[in-house]
């Protein structure tokens, strides 16, 4: 009986051994977001859909979707923006970082500079001129075998 136990307590503490050799073996895990949060621009109200883009090198990549909601003092947002271990074109120290509300379909005319993970207060100023939507119909073509 004792040998039993013994056996059992020594084949849990070998498989508990080798976790940390197991998460080694799958990689480093990705950096943890930063979250910007602030107060917005009037005009913008709660329950507003907060997208994060982040430019580097030309090339924008949607990095964050937030929330505007109400708070005891006005309208503030709060959105977490992945790091680029995450997604690749997302945030990375001095990448720059915009801010769009979906409601109102513009720009904030502020920005932040993703500079790690962890809590940054950006307060937005101002938005810029809506953006106009863009749609695409479908397209017919011949292949010649009619």
């Amino acid at each position: 009986m004792k040998r039993a136990i013994l056996l059992a307590i020594a084949s849990v503490a070998a498989a508990t051994a080798s976790i940390p050799a197991l998460v080694m073996a799958q990689g480093a895990p990705p950096s943890p977001p930063a979250t910007f949060y602030g107060s917005v621009p009037s005009g913008v109200g709660p329950g507003q859909t907060v997208l994060a883009i982040v430019t580097s090198g030309g090339s924008s990549q949607t990095c964050g979707v937030g929330q505007t909601i109400a708070d005891g003092s006005g309208v503030v947002y709060v959105v977490d923006v992945i790091a680029d271990s995450q997604l690749a074109g997302c945030g990375a120290p001095g990448r720059t970082v915009q801010f769009y509300f979906v409601g109102n379909r513009q720009l904030a005319t502020d920005t932040a500079t993703w500079s790690g993970a962890g809590p940054s207060q950006r307060n937005l100023t101002g938005l810029g001129p809506q953006l106009t939507p863009r749609n695409y119909g479908p397209m017919v073509a011949k292949d010649g075998t009619n």
